[in-house]
């Protein structure tokens, strides 16, 4: 069945007129489709009454022309040959025409959305905080184009920083990488709300909940973690750092099997062999350095020291059991 859209490419006279003039001649023959596409990127948007459209029709810079009930019949039937879905809403509402569907829609099946969301639980697990931030966005745009509601809140809540206010995010990602010192207010579920000092150090999820690490003289040993979803207040920067710690370089011995890895400022090479080369990394940080290991992928094997190997094996278990084992 002929389509009303494929009209235009039969009418490229008219075509070229009306870009030449850009006015709109009243052959409805020649310009059902184009005013058809221009009704089917209006109704995307949201749900339109008829004097909302005839108002935009009037009002378009190639159109303008009032349209009546009947000719908004048409481009509806033109768009419904094609295969959308268009109703019109109860009056109580606005008598508001509505795209249920359309040939356009993104038509990702049951199975193939787990997978994704597996994928993506896994990933945020040991990708960078601005990582994450775009996996999120990129998952965001796809659930604008699914159809199915339960998937769709699947894919809008799967992420962890779906709950978390991204002002203060932001600033506690830069907090992180100048490793400020911070003060900022702490709901905690077992004393309320509290003022917290903290050196920041990282973010990190787990459990599909993100954290955020530091050093806190409040807390034993120093060390401290803090679900972001509970903090309250956007975090001040404090320019006379009172938190100090003595910080011992960590150093890790890898045997990397890809020759062409760059060697980052902080690595060096202390092995060559024919098909593979040894490397020390030094860092202050131990979770970048773990970051930088599992970034290598299984062409890097960590040598040394043992604590290390251990914390990476223990991390690429976990990772492979949940892929495989989690159920969603």
């Amino acid at each position: 069945m002929s389509m009303p859209f494929a009209q235009i490419c039969s009418k490229m006279s008219c075509m070229k007129e009306f870009l030449k003039s850009k006015k709109v001649t009243y052959n409805l023959m020649s310009f059902t489709a184009f005013k058809s596409m221009i009704l089917f990127s209006y109704l995307l948007e949201q749900p339109r009454s008829y004097e909302e459209i005839k108002e935009y029709f009037k009002n378009h810079e190639f159109l303008r022309e009032s349209i009546s009930i009947d000719t908004l019949r048409v481009y509806i039937n033109s768009l419904e040959r094609l295969g959308c879905e268009i109703v019109r809403g109860r009056k109580a509402e606005g008598s508001k025409y509505k795209l249920l569907k359309h040939p356009f829609d993104i038509e990702i099946p049951a199975d193939q959305i787990k997978s994704l969301i597996k994928v993506f639980k896994s990933l945020s697990k040991t990708i960078e905080i601005d990582d994450l931030i775009s996996l999120t966005n990129f998952f965001d745009k796809i659930a604008k184009e699914i159809n199915n509601d339960e998937l769709r809140t699947a894919l809008v809540n799967i992420s962890p920083l779906r709950k978390i206010n991204h002002e203060i995010l932001d600033l506690l990602i830069n907090a992180c990488r100048r490793n400020d010192q911070i003060s900022f207010m702490y709901n905690s579920p077992a004393t309320g709300i509290k003022e917290i000092e903290l050196l920041a150090e990282k973010l990190s999820v787990t459990n599909n909940k993100l954290y955020l690490y530091g050093i806190s003289p409040q807390y034993k040993d120093s060390k401290a973690s803090f679900l972001v979803t509970r903090i309250t207040s956007k975090p001040i920067i404090r320019l006379n750092k009172t938190i100090s710690i003595k910080i011992t370089p960590l150093i890790v011995g890898c045997e990397i099997k890809d020759k062409n890895v760059p060697i980052l400022e902080n690595e060096k090479v202390i092995q060559e062999d024919d098909d593979k080369i040894t490397i020390e990394i030094t860092s202050d940080n131990k979770f970048s350095t773990i970051q930088r290991i599992l970034s290598l992928g299984s062409a890097c094997e960590v040598k040394y020291p043992e604590s290390i190997r251990n914390e990476i094996y223990s991390i690429l278990k976990k990772m492979k059991e949940e892929y495989i084992a989690e159920k969603i």
